[in-house]
This record gives structure tokens, sequence and C-alpha cells, in this order.
């Protein structure tokens, strides 16, 4: 152990190249594999919303997401599923909130959200 912590760790290597485009290595890919995570698992649905259709126009998207993914398991999901490259991740989580149901206490479910910006002229057909 080090008290400064002034051993380099072993950790996958994901850098952005020239243009924000993600460069992508095999220890990544069997990473996303290890956590066994499918790419529909990773990605949950599109979130439409009315400020979510006009951000697109501009090239960011919303998705709604894995409360456990991280943002380079979703950018990798978005570029294998889309075909486009991401070039910023932005997530959000959101805290579940407490409603009452036929005079009840409940609990709506927490979620988490992810804003892709795509490099310039990339489009997503969301239907």
């Amino acid at each position: 152990m080090s008290l400064l912590n002034l051993r380099k760790k072993n950790t996958p290597n994901i850098t952005a190249a020239k243009g924000g485009v993600l460069a992508q290595t095999p220890v990544t890919e069997n990473k996303i594999e290890a956590h066994a995570h499918a790419l529909s698992d990773i990605l949950v649905r599109p979130h439409i919303t009315e400020k979510s259709a006009t951000t697109a126009e501009r090239g960011s998207y919303v998705f709604e997401v894995a409360v456990s993914a991280t943002k380079r398991d979703i950018a990798l999901a978005v570029h294998r599923l889309f075909k486009v490259t991401p070039v910023k991740v932005t997530t959000v989580t959101m805290p579940r909130r407490r409603i009452m149901v036929k005079g009840r206490p409940g609990f709506r479910k927490g979620r988490k959200k992810a804003y892709v910006y795509l490099k310039k002229g990339e489009k997503i057909e969301l239907v």
C-alpha cells in the first residue's frame, strides 16, 4: 500500500483523438462484455420530450440509460448501435420521488439520463 498513491494503476486507456472521436481499444470492448452489459441493457430507450427534440436539432440526443452504465459504456453503445461518433457524453442521475398512490405512500423509481453530443453533421434517426 502506498501512502501517497504513487503506484500506477493498470486501467484501460480511452482517449479522445482529433475531432473528438473516441479511440477504441480491444481492452475496452472486453470490459463491456466482462460487466455482462448488452448494448440494449446500457441504452434503455430514447428520452423523447419537447426539450430533447429541440436539442436534437443541434446534435445532442437524450437517452435513458442503466443506472450502472458509465460514460464510456454509453459512448461505445451509441457508436455500435447507431454508427455515429459521440464527442461528449453527460449523465444526469434522477433521484427517486415520493408519491401517494390511493392514499398510501410509494416511490417512483429513480433513473439515469445521458446527453450524447455528436460530431457535427451526424444524426440519429429516432422514430
